[in-house]
């Protein structure tokens, strides 16, 4: 059976693979919906055909603005417990922004509500934030702290996300998928355990106990962006809406 030609339409649309961050699968589906019928192994077939490859990742004809979110809480459970700080490193740069609640505001009742403000603005400042396991934790439990101060939270599609939790699931295999195992396997220096007593005493706004709780809020940042890029050229560049 004589295979069909590939128009020049379709060209065009599996060009993108090279210079923008659509992954392989996408460009099927961009085929697929322009009538064209393709098999998915196909498309993958003929990119790797034409030789395209894709430079750098997350490049999208234009510098994304990337980050390292990671949050610190009193309790697992947004609706009981607050932000006790946050931190989130650009990626390439010397440079972290963050924040540690203050002891007055949780006297005064406000709790974390001008934490979470400041964590608002900072994220407005990227294209795209990578968190560890930020899916079922770090993002709706910050959204779920918007809505308790009807602070306003990204909207669907404003900001990009990618969990580097499955990334480290799907691309290898080890006796558990946390954070200090990944980095003890990799041999990444930084990830260190907070004390159960230490918590407690951040949570009533022991100000020794609240630096110590953001000094490992920042180091799990530092530790993610390293972790990333040891891994990162066994994933595709694909992220999801926040």
């Amino acid at each position: 059976m004589q295979k069909k030609r590939w128009s020049e339409d379709e060209v065009e649309i599996l060009l993108q693979y090279e210079n923008t961050a659509k992954s392989s699968y996408v460009l099927y589906n961009e085929i697929s919906n322009s009538g064209y019928n393709r098999t998915y192994t196909s498309v993958v077939r003929k990119i790797d055909n034409m030789g395209l490859r894709k430079p750098k990742r997350y490049k999208t004809g234009k510098e994304l603005r990337l980050g390292y979110l990671d949050i610190e809480t009193s309790n697992l459970k947004a609706s009981i417990g607050i932000m006790l700080s946050w931190a989130i490193k650009s990626r390439d740069k010397n440079e972290i922004k963050g924040a540690i609640i203050e002891k007055q505001d949780i006297l005064d009742g406000v709790y974390d509500g001008k934490l979470v403000e400041l964590l608002m603005e900072a994220m407005n400042d990227y294209d795209l934030l990578f968190t560890y396991y930020g899916t079922n934790f770090d993002i709706p439990f910050i959204r779920t702290r918007c809505l308790d101060h009807d602070i306003r939270f990204p909207v669907y599609r404003e900001i990009s996300h990618k969990d580097l939790y499955y990334m480290v699931r799907s691309k290898l295999k080890l006796h558990n998928n946390k954070l200090a195992t990944v980095c003890q396997f990799l041999g990444i220096k930084g990830k260190t355990p907070v004390e159960p007593r230490l918590w407690r005493e951040a949570m009533y706004g022991n100000e020794k106990a609240l630096k110590e709780v953001y000094k490992h809020n920042v180091e799990d940042v530092k530790i993610l962006e390293e972790m990333h890029k040891r891994i990162e050229s066994y994933c595709p560049p694909t992220v999801n809406p926040i």
